[in-house]
């Protein structure tokens, strides 16, 4: 009996033992991973003192007591940056006065706040948000606090000198395009950005006989644009009192004009595909272009498919598209053309039916990349033409009968923002935090 009184004393003793080595082990694992934790803590390098004071330094300088003319300075700095027009006069950009500074105590320490609500700023997309990124982000001064920000859309209103300038852009592209229709696919010799030089003459100056003018081409002479006759037709192509030579007697010519008058307001230059920039003077190293921003680089897209469909329409002899990818079909395209089955702006009407007799296989539909069309003078022939030199285009686009083109930001007009010579508008509310003022 007392053997087993003492059996069982030790197997008491060892559960207990058991149990509390189970226990310690616990503790013991926790205690590994905490020192694991800690040595990844103290293997990392300590910084500097150097850069702990640089950093100091930078924080006090940030914080230093601003008065309101220089924070107004720091976000017009922002937005100018940003590529905001900040001219008073162009009403792109605007900050109404702040209200008096108030203090505030975050985390222990005392601050000025100085509050600008409302602040307006409108210009391109890239732009505005470029405007808001940097005050969210704190780039510029990381005391200045984004508190609220609203971003919306607001049509563009077009004063009547931009009207007159775009207008003139227009007609100036629009008369390349007609003279190269009636006569060539390229010019040879244009007056091209790389020259250094634009124009504002469309033909020669009758007043300076020392001196030949004119655009978009003055060099190539009336013997390589064809001419076999006796006569002494101007050299080059151009808008204004263009000689022409005729395609079924180049014995003959006749003087045409694209453009109405000799001169223009802006000056002009032009690659040998048609593509025409405008300047504000002779030197284009020094002059001003239009457009020059992506909002603009998107309107020219624009119209440069717009005169590309009047021209399509005039050369086919067309006053409505028989099958146009219209805005109520639902489906914008940005492809102009690359396939057999694909384009803009009317992919639906067959050969047959655009006045084909021939055995060959033209494409169907009128397009404006590579687009054949049928001869007028034997409709058993066809010949390639194209009115836009870009095979696929950045935006979307419909086309209704009448050639009215809209530009979309996705293919589906049910969802993708439609631009109608819009410009982003942010109205928003910034913070900024300074020592108080008279404060060490």
């Amino acid at each position: 009996m007392g053997f087993l009184i003492v059996v069982g004393i030790f197997l008491i003793i060892y559960v207990a033992l058991g149990f509390l080595y189970y226990q310690q082990g616990a503790k013991q694992e926790d205690l590994r991973e905490q020192i694991n934790n800690l040595r990844v803590v103290v293997s990392k390098p300590l910084p500097s003192a150097a850069n702990l004071n640089e950093e100091y330094d930078d924080v006090n300088i940030a914080l230093l007591p601003l008065e309101v003319p220089g924070a107004l300075a720091i976000l017009v700095d922002i937005a100018e940056a940003s590529g905001i027009n900040v001219d008073p006069a162009s009403d792109k950009f605007d900050v109404p006065p702040p209200g008096g500074t108030v203090e505030q105590t975050v985390g222990g320490g005392t601050y000025q706040v100085l509050a600008f609500r409302s602040v307006r700023v409108q210009g391109d997309y890239e732009s505005v948000m470029a405007f808001v990124s940097d005050l969210d982000s704190g780039k510029t001064m990381e005391t200045m606090v984004l508190k609220n920000v609203n971003i919306g859309w607001t049509a563009l209103a077009v004063s009547p000198e931009e009207q007159k300038r775009r207008e003139e852009f227009r007609n100036v592209s629009l008369a390349v395009i007609a003279m190269m229709t009636d006569n060539i696919t390229e010019i040879p010799n244009p007056i091209n950005y790389a020259g250094g030089t634009a124009t504002s003459y469309m033909g020669d100056d009758p007043d300076t006989e020392e001196t030949v003018e004119g655009f978009p081409d003055i060099t190539t002479t009336a013997a390589e644009r064809g001419y076999t006759g006796t006569g002494t037709p101007r050299d080059g192509y151009v808008l204004y009192e263009h000689d022409k030579i005729l395609a079924d007697n180049t014995t003959q010519f006749e003087t045409v004009s694209h453009m109405p008058a000799l001169t223009t307001e802006y000056y002009y230059t032009c690659e040998a595909d048609g593509t025409v920039r405008q300047f504000d003077g002779a030197d284009v190293a020094t002059a001003t272009e239009y457009p020059s921003s992506k909002w603009e680089a998107r309107r020219t897209e624009m119209y440069n498919v717009s005169v590309a469909v009047i021209a399509m329409m005039t050369d086919n002899g067309l006053s409505v598209l028989p099958v146009p990818l219209e805005y109520a079909g639902g489906i914008a395209t940005n492809d102009m053309g690359s396939t057999l089955t694909t384009g803009f702006p009317d992919i639906a009407t067959t050969a047959a039916e655009k006045g084909y007799t021939g055995t060959g296989t033209p494409r169907d539909g009128y397009v404006l990349y590579e687009h054949d069309k049928i001869s007028t003078d034997n409709t058993t022939r066809f010949n390639t033409a194209s009115y836009i030199h870009l095979l696929t285009t950045e935006y979307y686009y419909t086309c209704e009968a009448d050639g009215t083109v809209r530009q979309f930001d996705g293919a589906d007009v049910a969802t993708a923002l439609e631009y109608v010579d819009i410009e982003s508008v942010a109205t928003l509310d910034v913070d900024l935090y300074t020592k108080p003022l008279g404060d060490d």
